[in-house]
């Protein structure tokens, strides 16, 4: 049986303040021709298979499967994101999933000592490790928070594609639907990392793409 909490955590709209973020596919529809679901489609599917997949999610199974410490997460996936707005998007999407799971009971002592940590500025502080945290919280397994972090972040980027390009809501259902397969293999092959090593990103186009969204002029989005 699926864990009621687990669907909270993985809907798109969690934390409060996600919505406010493009994580560089705004770049993509200014100045990239993204202009429809097919490549709106295309270039989500990039981030979460390049990136989201091989750097955040497999982040999350090491923790949930105590193969590295949350320092050492921290410490590994803000040296692998460049983009300043990210960086900050990321501490900002921590705070509010930390502040998330105040509310809604999840605590325990590592995401205690996780909050402590960004409070005295001794963690860079993720979004990633924050989900990490909740999920093992709640005693999800590696497979099934891989797979929800993933659908969480895909449902995030298209409706920023909705907002962008524009999209209508029945384009947005059917490009979600159209990467399940890839979600559901993208998180079995996370779910299978055995150590700090096996965090890649190779997402180059998307790492430019939110580079260059600092410079864009009347911007939607924060990053």
């Amino acid at each position: 049986m699926i864990d009621p909490r687990l669907l909270q955590l993985c809907d798109s709209a969690f934390p409060s303040g996600a919505f406010s973020h493009s994580f560089g596919l705004e770049t993509a529809v200014l100045e990239g021709g993204l202009r429809d679901a097919q490549s709106a489609g295309d270039w989500i599917e990039a981030y979460l298979c390049r990136s989201a997949a091989t750097l955040d999610a497999r982040a999350i199974a090491l923790w949930i499967d105590g193969r590295a410490s949350i320092e050492e997460l921290d410490a590994a996936l803000s040296a692998a994101v460049f983009a300043p707005e990210l960086r900050s998007a990321a501490r900002r999407l921590a705070r509010a999933t930390l502040d998330a799971y105040d509310a809604m009971g999840i605590a325990d002592h590592a995401i205690a000592g996780y909050r402590a940590a960004l409070d005295e500025g001794c963690a860079h502080g993720h979004q990633a490790i924050a989900c990490a945290l909740g999920y093992r919280a709640i005693g999800a397994a590696a497979r099934d928070a891989c797979c929800a972090y993933l659908s969480s972040t895909a449902g995030m980027l298209a409706a920023a594609a909705a907002r962008a390009v524009p999209l209508g809501q029945r384009d947005i259902g059917r490009l979600l639907w159209s990467l399940r397969d890839a979600i559901a293999a993208a998180a079995e092959t996370a779910a299978a990392a055995q150590s700090l090593d096996d965090l890649t990103a190779s997402a180059i186009a998307c790492e430019i793409d939110a580079m260059r969204h600092a410079w864009l002029d009347g911007r939607l989005f924060a990053s």
